[in-house]
């Protein structure tokens, strides 16, 4: 798939959307019913559906086979129901080999995938969407030609009818279409005006792209800011920086908005800051390296909100030269170099900067975003030579007593999780795990004393504490949200867990 998405190069839509023909088959492969952290919400209509499919009262049907979560729906707190996962939390537990038990009850969501406005925003979201499912294909091949083209119009209705159910309303997706059938009785005109609303408020602009980067722009007419990032062209699925733009007129030139960070990744990343004083002797001005710094949305943040009294000096390491002309371009990193005189950039990959770094010359902080580039062995980030204990015993000499390592690492593989925190225990005796949807961060401490102790009440606390951690990287509420784990020396078996 990554090798056919090289070939075809995003496009960008025309605003009426005329023009665009969605090639889509079902193929009954299952895969839109995989994936963790997956959510079908399922209305209280659907729920009698389902249980009588299922020889269920609805009661036993709520017990077995759903949770109830708060959500926020239509802007008010409403308990919802979702479908449960499978213990391992890989499918949906009605997924049995590829096909669906309860298919003729199926939810309105699952009926109208993948027609989910998410999915029509632009080129880009229809591309993704391919990543995930078989039976899209994002451009027309002659192979394909016998493949079913669909239109806006076409599949509109669709969209609307997701969004109904999606709004909190108590029907089934067979009620629904009854309903959108009778209104267009009363209101002809409501598909036309659904789609001009949605059109309008939502958007992705390409602003650059070449054979291997494209840099978008986003705008959701909602509570959300306008944002750019970037990707890769061969893994759309991994958004590779993200930063808010401020709200500006079309033909004004743009300007960045530093008050927040938009990956949750980049928010984990933040959270040494907090602890650096657990550490006794700790002094400032500290001094802080970004492996796989990319566009800089995180080290300009870094920058944004820490004086040159707190943050003296922060070394940007990427070695990508396509990803650092884009961020000097449209990420705002060239005016960075020119202003402020604490950021350094590197061009050249993270294991040659450690090498080339002198042994006296060390890190309060040092941070590892750095992807594989493809999965090996199951791990997308970091490399694997970034997991080798060589390596990690040489940032361990490039770290101040006292200092933190943290890492981001992504795999699928509990199994390779486990393997690689065995592998930073060797090195670091104490240290922290923080479980993200998509990623994992571990934290390692340098410890000054053998007698240091990760105690995860007492980070937690001082996180809470930080003005810094509560006001703009927002790292309590992903404290709430995720689980974090510790461990220390001698009592590995023994971990403490929020």
């Amino acid at each position: 798939m990554s090798r056919w998405l090289s070939k075809h190069k995003l496009q960008s839509w025309s605003a009426s959307r005329e023009e665009v023909r969605l090639h889509f088959r079902c193929t009954a492969c299952g895969k839109c019913c995989t994936g963790k952290g997956g959510r079908v919400r399922v209305n209280d209509r659907e729920i009698e559906e389902l249980a009588a499919v299922t020889n269920s009262t609805i009661i036993e049907f709520k017990r077995n086979f759903t949770h109830a979560i708060e959500d926020t729906v239509s802007g008010r707190k409403k308990m919802q129901f979702m479908l449960k996962q499978s213990p391992n939390q890989n499918q949906c537990v009605f997924l049995k080999g590829s096909k669906c038990s309860v298919y003729e009850a199926r939810p309105t969501q699952c009926r109208t995938f993948p027609w989910w406005p998410q999915h029509l925003v632009s080129d880009y979201d229809w591309q993704l969407a391919a990543t995930e499912c078989e039976g899209i294909q994002a451009h027309s091949v002659k192979k394909h030609d016998d493949m079913p083209a669909f239109s806006f119009n076409d599949v509109i209705p669709e969209t609307l009818v997701y969004d109904i159910h999606q709004s909190g309303e108590n029907f089934t997706y067979d009620e629904l279409q009854e309903l959108l059938r009778d209104l267009q009785e009363v209101e002809p005109n409501v598909m036309a005006q659904y789609k001009a609303e949605f059109l309008e408020n939502f958007s992705r602009n390409i602003i650059f792209r070449n054979e291997n980067i494209t840099v978008i722009d986003s705008n959701f007419n909602d509570d959300s800011k306008l944002t750019r990032c970037f990707v890769f062209n061969d893994r759309l699925h991994l958004t590779q920086s993200e930063v808010a733009l401020v709200k500006k007129p079309i033909d004004s030139e743009r300007e960045f908005d530093r008050s927040s960070l938009l990956l949750d990744v980049h928010r984990a990343l933040c959270l040494p800051f907090a602890w650096l004083c657990k550490q006794e002797k700790a002094l400032l001005p500290i001094r802080v390296c970004v492996l796989g710094a990319g566009a800089c949305t995180l080290p300009l943040f870094l920058l944004a909100h820490h004086s040159s009294q707190e943050l003296t000096q922060l070394d940007a390491v990427e070695p990508n030269q396509f990803v650092i002309e884009v961020a000097q371009r449209y990420f705002g990193v060239e005016k960075a170099l020119k202003s402020d005189s604490r950021l350094r950039m590197h061009k050249e990959f993270g294991q040659e900067f450690i090498q080339a770094t002198a042994k006296d010359s060390r890190f309060d902080m040092m941070l590892i975003d750095v992807e594989a580039g493809a999965s090996c062995d199951d791990v997308q980030a970091p490399p694997l030579d970034m997991l080798d204990l060589s390596f990690l015993q040489s940032v361990k000499q490039r770290l101040v007593p006292g200092g933190i390592l943290a890492i981001n690492v992504i795999t699928r593989s509990n199994k390779v999780l486990s393997a690689v925190e065995a592998t930073l225990q060797q090195v670091f005796s104490s240290g922290l795990r923080l479980s993200l949807p998509g990623n994992t961060v571990f934290f390692l401490f340098h410890a000054q004393h053998k007698e240091f102790l990760v105690d995860v009440l007492e980070l937690k606390r001082l996180v809470q504490e930080s003005v810094f951690q509560t006001r703009f990287a927002q790292t309590p509420a992903l404290l709430e949200r995720y689980k974090l784990t510790g461990w220390n020396s001698g009592d590995k078996a023994k971990v403490e867990t929020l």
